[in-house]
């Protein structure tokens, strides 16, 4: 079961293997998901594996045809919560895979917090589903290192990538009736979590510091990116931001302690045909922006685009 790139890496590995037989493959009947085409769908057509729409699994004659395809196993990897009448059909049981080192970020969304929350690792957890969501006994862990500029994208293909093999190495553990003596309980205290991301979590505060507003807009995805309030002559503007510099060369960070108590929080100074943001006790530059969901822009553009005659009345918040 799933929806979306990341599980393809494990699936075209799973096709190659002769002693696996996929019986189905269930995800979104759509051509397209979140506007890009569902591969998934693609390589199912390709090798003549039957689809189950993954909007339709809770039909009851879906969960027929599942059952009657007597299945050791079901592998769930980017997918929605199943209900109990599913996941306990298979004779070893079913398991997901999830991105994160469980018990810390259960939820939709672990790969985003852990760069935002700049972990110095990630990794990947195999579990079997039960009635606790992503609470079932863990099969096995991969500790897996984040880079410190990764972004959201390129962290998620990594980790669909190192899935491929941690998926074959778990199937082999659940024949062999093995799993490493993991806990996870949820009501540990202090488990970070890895909530949906919405407008609250990803609005941007500049009395943050560089670091923070940096992993925030590096661990939001481009569909549901870190914004903010432009202001701009009291006319009001969401405001995307999908890159900044924070190691602003000496130069110009000279030229901006200059101007530092002259200027507020949120407002643009230029110089050299740049834009810096004037943050809690320091400056970001700023790179790749979005003017109420126009087109993507550098700041050149955004400069020449809204023709400003000065910066006094622009600013950020």
């Amino acid at each position: 079961m799933s929806n979306g790139y990341f599980g393809i890496p494990t699936l075209k590995i799973l096709l190659k293997k002769k002693n696996i037989k996929i019986n189905y493959i269930i995800t979104s009947k759509k051509n397209f998901i979140n506007s890009k085409p569902n591969l998934i769908k693609k390589i199912s057509k390709k090798y003549n594996i039957k689809i189950i729409n993954s909007d339709k699994i809770e039909k009851t004659k879906n969960i027929i045809k599942i059952n009657n395809s007597k299945p050791d196993l079901i592998l769930i990897i980017s997918f929605k919560i199943i209900s109990k009448k599913i996941w306990r059909i298979p004779r070893l049981g079913t398991i997901n895979i999830h991105p994160s080192l469980l018990p810390n970020y259960k939820g939709p969304c672990p790969i985003n917090w852990a760069i935002i929350n700049n972990e110095k690792y990630t990794g990947l957890t195999s579990f079997f589903i039960n009635d606790n969501i992503d609470g079932g006994p863990i099969i096995l862990q991969k500790k897996i290192k984040i880079n410190s500029n990764i972004d959201f994208i390129s962290l998620y293909k990594l980790l669909s990538i190192y899935t491929k093999k941690f998926v074959l190495k778990t199937i082999l553990y659940v024949i062999k009736k093995k799993r490493k003596k993991l806990k996870n309980n949820f009501l540990i205290k202090n488990l970070k979590k890895a909530p949906k991301i919405n407008n609250y979590f990803s609005k941007i505060s500049f009395y943050q510091i560089k670091e923070k507003i940096n992993k925030l807009i590096l661990g939001l995805p481009s569909n549901k990116p870190a914004w903010c309030f432009l202001n701009i002559y009291k006319d009001i503007y969401i405001f995307n931001i999908y890159k900044i510099n924070i190691n602003i060369n000496k130069k110009d960070y000279k030229y901006l302690k200059l101007n530092y108590y002259k200027s507020h929080i949120g407002d643009f100074i230029y110089y050299k045909k740049k834009i810096f943001i004037k943050i809690k006790n320091d400056f970001i530059e700023l790179l790749i922006c979005q003017l109420n969901n126009r087109k993507k822009m550098n700041i050149l553009n955004l400069y020449n685009g809204l023709k400003f005659k000065n910066f006094k009345n622009i600013f950020l918040f």
